[in-house]
């Protein structure tokens, strides 16, 4: 009888052995999905942070352009401000000022 239950006790531990490792396989096929899906998730956040570095370089690429255009635009602003009168602005400054003194001639002249 004692060796029964020895038999019995010898086969007790190890069911509960084999209950344990039952429980440890189902913890690591739990972790071992948690893994698969962080690496998953980890894959998507890699390729957005690179879609956001490309995004970063097309944006400063854009801003250093606008800059050169603003930049020769306000060059050619301001040599067309400096240039000297052009023809027909000349023409039509002597035409006001001829204007202005017959008007003053017209207006001034004794009767």
């Amino acid at each position: 009888m004692a060796e029964d239950d020895d038999q019995f006790v010898a086969g007790r531990r190890a069911g509960e052995v084999a209950e344990r490792l039952s429980s440890h396989d189902k913890h690591f096929a739990a972790i071992n999905g948690s893994i698969a899906d962080l690496a998953t998730e980890m894959r998507s956040l890699v390729l957005a942070v690179q879609r956001l570095g490309d995004a970063m370089t097309a944006d400063r690429a854009t801003v250093l352009t606008t800059a050169a255009a603003l930049k020769e635009a306000e060059s050619a602003r301001r040599d067309r401000s400096d240039q000297s009168w052009s023809p027909w602005s000349k023409a039509l400054a002597l035409a006001g000022g001829v204007a202005a003194l017959v008007g003053a001639y017209l207006a001034l002249r004794p009767r």
